[in-house]
């Protein structure tokens, strides 16, 4: 904030002693125009990606990936609510595997059917492994009756 003369009578012989004038103008210089410089920086950066994104994205239009949504509450030790999974060409959704219940299911029991599922993917759309896992609250679960939904509830009494 002081202007150079200032800062060398602080920072110089008659104040602490660490003015050194070999570095201290350019870091002065660099402090107060950082801002300045980093936004240009990043304007930079941004026209480079904007110019190589639609060169490379056709060629990812074609490629099937596949995502593991699982319905589970937040926290590790949470069990497993029912699993779902969703396949994509692109940005495209091109199928959606319906949701099962898992409740009541062994992790081992899980894990098998997630395994029969990769198969199915694999023999279908050559995907052999899922490309993201999602986690969904239990609430949002689309099958009914469920649990976690009082309709299912009222409907058993």
């Amino acid at each position: 904030m002081l202007d150079a003369a200032q800062a060398r009578v602080l920072h110089g012989a008659e104040g602490d002693g660490c003015w050194n004038s070999k570095v201290c103008y350019s870091r002065r210089s660099y402090a107060r125009h950082r801002d300045r410089k980093n936004q240009q920086r990043n304007r930079q950066r941004q026209e480079v990606i904007i110019e190589l994104l639609p060169d490379k994205i056709e060629v990812f239009q074609a490629l099937y990936y596949a995502v593991l949504v699982v319905y589970r509450e937040a926290g590790a030790e949470s069990i497993v609510h029912a699993i779902s999974a969703q396949v994509w060409q692109g940005q495209i959704m091109v199928a959606l595997v319906p949701p099962i219940h898992c409740v009541g299911m062994v992790p081992s029991q899980i894990h098998r059917y997630v395994k029969k599922l990769l198969e199915l993917l694999e023999n279908k759309y050559g995907i052999c492994k899922f490309a993201a896992q999602e986690r969904l609250d239990p609430q949002l679960c689309s099958i009914r009756p469920c649990i976690h939904h009082q309709d299912a509830i009222h409907a058993a009494l």
